[in-house]
C-alpha cells in the first residue's frame, strides 16, 4: 500500500469530472486559477444521459469559447410523434415540445442544442487539455479535513490492481461528484427531499434500424408500458426511456428480454433493435443541499441538487453552479476580494435551485398526465426552461439605483425564473445581460460591427457607460478605479449618430451603437441610469447613475 504524501500542486482540488466539475476547472483556468480535477471511475461517463443545452448555458459557453465545437456537434430537439395504439404505427399526434423560437437582437441564441452527456464532456475535456489539464481517472476522494487556511484531501489512486495512497494539500476543494457526494456529505450539509419509488424507469442507448431519426418517438401511456426513443446526434442510435408495471428487472438482467419487450410495447415487430451502449434503472429524487459550501470546501451541480428529468434543468443549473462560484473563487484566490464575497455563491443559487425544484417536479407530474391520455392534451415546454430569466435580483452585492428596484429584490416579489421572452420586464441588477449586435468599433472599419457578448468577458467585469446620458466621465473613470488592474475593462457606447464620432478618452473602447439595440436592450440607460455594470458570469451587477453607485458595487465585492 505505498503512499504519497506530496503536497497538491493546484490551488484548486476538483472532485468529480462530470459537467459540473469540467465547467467549473474550464471557468478557473480562463481565470488563471491552476486546478486539479479527479475522477473516481476507471473510465469516462458514456451515454447520452442529460442531452439539453439550454440557450442560457449557450451564452456561458460562448463566453468560455466552447459553443462552435457544442454547436457544431449538437443537433436541434426533433418533434415528438406518439403512436396511435394497438398498431404503433399510424401517429396520434405529432408535435413540438419545445417550438422553434426566432433568434432577436437581444436573445441571439433562443433555440437550445441536444449532445449526449459523454459527447459533451469529451469537448469539455479538450478545451481543459488545451489548458494542459487532464482529468486524473481512477482517483478517489477518501477523506478530507479543513483548516482556516487550508484543506487536506486523502485520496487513493488505482494502479495497474495496485493502490496508492495520497494526502495532497491545497487552498480550496469544491465537490462535483454526483448525487452521492463524498464531499457533501462529509461537509455536513443536508440533502433533504423526497425520491420517487413509484416513477422508477429505465433510460439507456439503444441501436434501432428501420425508425426515422426526424421524430422523437413514444409509444403507449401511463400507467401502462411505455417506450419512448429520442433521435441521438449517433446514426441509428435512440435513446431509450421505457417503463412497464410488470417489473424492471428482468428487462434490465436480459438483452433478448427487453428486445422482446420493446416490440410487444412498440407493436412494432419490423424494427431491428440491436446493442444497447448502457441501460440503468432511474429513480427521480428531488433534493437539495441547505448551503453550498462551508469553509474552504464548495459543492456544485448533481452534488448540491437531484431533480427530475422533466424541463433538461439539471445540468444546466450546474453550469451556473459552476460559473457563479468560478469568477468568486478566482478574485478570493488573487488576493483582490474578500472570502466572505463566496458566501454569495448560496445566496445567489440557493433560490434558483429551490424554484427549480418545483417547476421541474410540477412539469413531470403534467408530462404523466399526458403520456396518461396519449399526449392528446399535450402542450410544449413553457419558455422559462431556457433559463434566460434566472436572475439574482435579492443578491447582497448586486446594486440597482432605478425606481422600483427595491421593490423587486426578494424573491418573493420577482421570482428566481422570470419568462423574459414572453412577458418581458424591466432590466435590474441581477438579471441576465442581454446582447446587441451592430456596434461599431471606433477607430476601427466602419463597415465591422461587433456585439456585447463578444466583448463581454469571464475573466474580468465590463462597464457599460452610455455617454449620451452620461454627461462627465471624469468622475466615474476615476470611480472605476477602485477595481484592481486587469479585473475591468471600460466600454462608451455611443448613441446613433451622423457626424464622425471620436474616440473617448479613458475608456478601454469606444463603440457606436449603430443599430440601436444596445440602447433598446439597455433601457435604464435613457431613463437616467446610464452606468451598467456586467459580471464575468454576464449577469449585470450594477445599474446605477453616477460615481457613486460605482464606488458601492466594486467596494461591495473588491474589498480587501
Amino acid at each position: 500500500m505505498p503512499s504519497n504524501n506530496a503536497p497538491s500542486t493546484s490551488p484548486v482540488l476538483i472532485v468529480g469530472a462530470g459537467p459540473a466539475g469540467l465547467v467549473t476547472a474550464l471557468t478557473l483556468l480562463k481565470n488563471g486559477v491552476p486546478v486539479r480535477i479527479i475522477q473516481k471511475d476507471a473510465e469516462y461517463h458514456i451515454g447520452q444521459r442529460g442531452p439539453g443545452i439550454q440557450p442560457r448555458s449557450m451564452e456561458l459557453y460562448n463566453y468560455l469559447g466552447v459553443l462552435p465545437d457544442l454547436m457544431e456537434a449538437g443537433q436541434t430537439l426533433k418533434r415528438r410523434c406518439a403512436y396511435e395504439m394497438p398498431g404503433g404505427i399510424k401517429p396520434a399526434k405529432i408535435f413540438d415540445l419545445i417550438p422553434y423560437a426566432e433568434p432577436t437582437p437581444a436573445i441571439p441564441y433562443r433555440n437550445g442544442i441536444l449532445m449526449g452527456q459523454a459527447h459533451y464532456e469529451e469537448i469539455l475535456r479538450s478545451h481543459l487539455a488545451k489548458n494542459g489539464v487532464f482529468v486524473e481517472l481512477n482517483t478517489e476522494l477518501v477523506s478530507f479535513e479543513q483548516t482556516e487556511d487550508k484543506v487536506t484531501a486523502h485520496i487513493v489512486k488505482r494502479i495497474a490492481g495496485e493502490e496508492i495512497h495520497e494526502t495532497a494539500v491545497t487552498e480550496w476543494m469544491i465537490g462535483a461528484d454526483g448525487g452521492k457526494s463524498v464531499v457533501r456529505k462529509q461537509l455536513g450539509l443536508t440533502f433533504l427531499g423526497v425520491t420517487k419509488e413509484h416513477d422508477r424507469i429505465i433510460v439507456g442507448d439503444i441501436e434501432v434500424k428501420g425508425l426515422s431519426m426526424d421524430y422523437w418517438h413514444s409509444w403507449g401511456h401511463a400507467p401502462a408500458a411505455f417506450v419512448d426513443l429520442r433521435p441521438t446526434e449517433y446514426e441509428n442510435v435512440f435513446a431509450l426511456l421505457t417503463y412497464t408495471p410488470a417489473g424492471l428487472d428482468p428487462l434490465l438482467q436480459s438483452h433478448d428480454a427487453l428486445v422482446t419487450y420493446l416490440k410487444e410495447t412498440t407493436n412494432r415487430t419490423d424494427l431491428e433493435f440491436g446493442k444497447t451502449t448502457w441501460l440503468s434503472e432511474y429513480r427521480p429524487n428531488i433534493r437539495m443541499v441547505n448551503k453550498f459550501g462551508e469553509g474552504r470546501v464548495y459543492v456544485v451541480g448533481d452534488a448540491a441538487h437531484v431533480h427530475s428529468p422533466a424541463g433538461g434543468q439539471g445540468m444546466n443549473s450546474s453550469v451556473q453552479d459552476a460559473f457563479n462560484l468560478g469568477w468568486k473563487l478566482s478574485l478570493v484566490y488573487k488576493g483582490v476580494a474578500n472570502p466572505s464575497l463566496l458566501d454569495t455563491y448560496t445566496e445567489e443559487r440557493l433560490p434558483v435551485i429551490a424554484e427549480m425544484l418545483g417547476r421541474t417536479s410540477a412539469l413531470f407530474e403534467e408530462k404523466k398526465a399526458a403520456r396518461a391520455n396519449n399526449f392528446k392534451d399535450a402542450k410544449a415546454h413553457p419558455k422559462v426552461f431556457h433559463q434566460l430569466g434566472v436572475n439574482c435580483r435579492w443578491s447582497s452585492i448586486v446594486v440597482d439605483e432605478q425606481p422600483g428596484a427595491e421593490a423587486a429584490k426578494t424573491v418573493e416579489a420577482s421570482g428566481a425564473y422570470l419568462d423574459l421572452e414572453d412577458t418581458p420586464t424591466i432590466l435590474y441588477a441581477g438579471d441576465r445581460a442581454p446582447d446587441a449586435p451592430g456596434l461599431v468599433r471606433v477607430g476601427g472599419d466602419a463597415n465591422e460591427t461587433t456585439s456585447l457578448f463578444k466583448t463581454f468577458d469571464c475573466t474580468r467585469h465590463t462597464a457599460l457607460l452610455f455617454t449620451s446620458s452620461l454627461g462627465n466621465l471624469e468622475p466615474v473613470l476615476e470611480a472605476l478605479k477602485i477595481c484592481p488592474a486587469g479585473f475591468m475593462q471600460t466600454v462608451a457606447i455611443l448613441p446613433q449618430v451622423s457626424e464622425t464620432p471620436a474616440k473617448i478618452g479613458g475608456v478601454d473602447l469606444t463603440m457606436v451603437d449603430k443599430d440601436g439595440h444596445a440602447s433598446a436592450g439597455y433601457p435604464p440607460a435613457a431613463k437616467g441610469y446610464p452606468i451598467v455594470l456586467v459580471r464575468p458570469d454576464g449577469t449585470v451587477g450594477a445599474v446605477v447613475r453616477d460615481a457613486e453607485g460605482v464606488k458601492q458595487y466594486l467596494e461591495g465585492v473588491f474589498a480587501a
